[in-house]
């Protein structure tokens, strides 16, 4: 699986922490599942290379309030015990919402031509309505037979 890390993590209230608090928190970061994640200091410290008594120093410190975090919730928390192994991430569901401008990008391109395919009139499709209109559905029949492909338009004000 993976995580959400944001550049505002380096520039912020974590400033000068450690080399293993940051990897205990990109750790938590890319492990945690709806907002939870387990961490055995013993395993972590095997999987990080590092000492058990390093990333127990680094839970601590994440689980310290921050009068300078950006997060006001939890008194500038980042973590929350919860029970033996667990721990609750104080942020995890607000950084989970952000879209990342890429992401809000494409999915407006998306939309977008989703929306214009579905407001282009069809070839021959005034023509085909007026004919059947006048009753001559032979001549409706025909212009719709020839109208399966959407006719292209040049945007105009009203259609930008």
């Amino acid at each position: 699986m993976y995580g959400k890390c944001y550049e505002s993590m380096y520039a912020g209230s974590l400033i000068g922490a450690g080399l293993n608090v940051f990897a205990v928190w990109n750790y938590i970061i890319t492990k945690s599942r709806a907002g939870y994640v387990e961490i055995n200091p013993k395993l972590l410290a095997f999987t990080l290379g590092g000492k058990v008594n390093e990333v127990e120093d680094a839970l601590k410190f994440l689980q310290r309030p921050d009068p300078t975090s950006r997060s006001k919730a939890e008194d500038g928390r980042r973590l929350v015990k919860e029970g033996e192994y667990q721990y609750r991430v104080v942020n995890w569901e607000f950084y989970q919402r952000i879209k990342n401008e890429d992401d809000r990008r494409e999915y407006n391109r998306r939309k977008q031509a989703e929306y214009r395919a579905k407001s282009k009139p069809l070839k021959n499709e005034a023509a085909a309505v007026r004919a059947a209109s006048n009753g001559d559905m032979a001549e409706h029949d025909r212009l719709a037979a020839e109208g399966l492909e959407p006719e292209y338009h040049e945007p105009t004000k009203e259609t930008e």
